[in-house]
């Protein structure tokens, strides 16, 4: 018989058992999921219908594209509604903002020559 162990999500006993691939994470080794886990995230993850970082905001039911977007001005609707198919979704607005510096040239020592 196979060796048992706990499932990580759930707490029941399974056969299922994988090693992390970098080595151990604290004090473990690697984790347990269970095929009832395995099946119900397949099945959450198919219903979902993410669609994931999408220039514009796109209906995870219809698949319209909103291309006015932009003047969306929430960061998080758990009750947004597709102006096309009048269906609800959740949405996420995800801001990534970037800065770049560099010395002014003016305050660099008397006598500088670029090295």
């Amino acid at each position: 018989m196979s060796e048992m162990y706990t499932c990580d999500k759930c707490g029941k006993p399974t056969t299922n058992y994988s090693k992390y691939i970098s080595g151990p994470i604290g004090d473990r080794e690697g984790y347990s999921v269970c095929d009832d886990c395995i099946k119900q995230r397949g099945r959450e993850r198919s219903w979902e219908n993410e669609q994931w970082h999408k220039d514009e905001i796109t209906c995870p039911w219809c698949g319209f594209v909103d291309t006015d977007s932009w003047e969306f001005e929430g960061e998080y609707d758990d009750e947004y509604e597709c102006p096309s198919c009048g269906k609800p979704f959740i949405l996420e607005r995800v801001v990534d903002i970037t800065y770049t510096s560099k010395r002014r040239i003016e305050d660099m020592p008397e006598g500088w020559d670029g090295e």
